[in-house]
């Protein structure tokens, strides 16, 4: 008999951390949560879209499933081997490099078919999103889409977190810049009751019509980076 391959996304506070983890369900079983507790599950845009991270390829590969909080290499992560066979996707081989070390014994199969519609589904997936994090996406996406929103004021996008109810935009002006000096930037932009995309659309005006640097602070950078716009410094990440 063929296994089941479900795909669940938890977010804060069903999750076990501060994040969003994809659960990877086999017949109804997490393997992960049963002998993995170094970290978390990957995020669910980590693994699915255009990552594609569960998708099978032509040769066998090996898959992380999930990481230490820390780093794989600092405190391990679980992982399995996968091919595909014709019709059937087969996971085998797994390796848990945590301090417990547990691993499933068993080879699962699975319909391709099946596998893969859940994949697709789960990449289509988005009711799981909060306001901040659907907000955080379609910023970071547009921003991506159109660099020169930051390029303008030789400034360069890092990425958007979603924090509560606001997003925590980061960015910085690289050390080609004419002023010659690096510093990492942060902004916390409000999330409002408007549809994401007319808050994107706001965002962009305002990132378009003046220097975003004047009202940020100050993450990092080269000595003194700081005070060439007068940023305010942020003794966190």
């Amino acid at each position: 008999m063929l296994n089941k391959l479900a795909l669940v996304v938890v977010t804060p506070p069903e999750s076990d951390w501060d994040a969003a983890e994809l659960r990877v369900l086999v017949d109804g079983r997490d393997i992960a949560r049963e002998c993995f507790d170094a970290g978390p599950n990957y995020d669910p845009d980590y693994v699915l879209g255009e990552a594609g991270r569960l998708a099978p390829g032509d040769e066998p590969r090996t898959v992380r499933i999930a990481e230490a909080e820390c780093i794989a290499e600092c405190c391990g992560a679980l992982s399995v081997r996968m091919r595909r066979e014709d019709s059937e996707i087969v996971w085998y081989d797994w390796e848990n490099t945590s301090d417990r070390a547990e691993v499933p014994t068993e080879e699962f199969r699975f319909s391709a078919a099946q596998y893969e519609a859940e994949l697709e589904r789960a990449s289509r997936d988005r009711s799981w999103e909060w306001p901040a994090r659907t907000l955080s996406r379609l910023l970071q996406e547009a921003l991506r889409a159109d660099p020169g929103v930051l390029g303008d004021w030789d400034s360069e996008l890092c990425f958007a977190i979603p924090r509560d109810a606001s997003v925590e935009l980061t960015f910085y002006t690289p050390p080609h810049t004419p002023r010659g000096a690096y510093y990492h930037l942060s902004r916390m932009i409000g999330v409002t009751d408007e549809p994401a995309e007319e808050q994107v659309k706001r965002v962009l005006a305002g990132l378009r019509a003046r220097d975003p640097r004047d009202e940020a602070m100050i993450l990092g950078g080269s000595a003194g980076a700081g005070a060439l716009r007068g940023v305010r410094y942020r003794d966190r990440y």
